[in-house]
């Protein structure tokens, strides 16, 4: 399924702080989502409306909105197994302060 990326200011700070090479993985990857679709990158469950887009050992928390939108919450480089509480809370903090329902 086809979905618009979209990313609050935040998440466009913290991708224009990665390297060059990083930047090109995770703009492919969403541009995968909206012109081929979700199924055809790697989507993982984090918790209750939160999910996580792996690419390579970038992650992409984000949530699902009416109208077929993936808003962008939180981009880091993945340095451990476990994704980090600390990521899923401001993930949490920030899509609840950008409005996004």
């Amino acid at each position: 399924m086809k979905f618009t990326v979209e990313k609050i200011p935040q998440v466009k700070a913290e991708i224009e702080a990665l390297e060059q090479s990083q930047k090109v993985m995770l703009e492919a990857d969403y541009a995968k989502i909206q012109e081929q679709g979700i199924e055809y990158v790697r989507v993982k469950p984090i918790q209750k409306e939160i999910f996580e887009i792996k690419t390579n050992e970038l992650r992409s928390l984000f949530r699902y909105k009416a109208g077929k939108i993936i808003v962008i919450g939180v981009v880091f480089v993945k340095k451990t197994q476990k994704t980090p509480k600390d990521k899923i809370k401001l993930a949490k903090q920030r899509l609840k302060e950008t409005d996004v329902d």
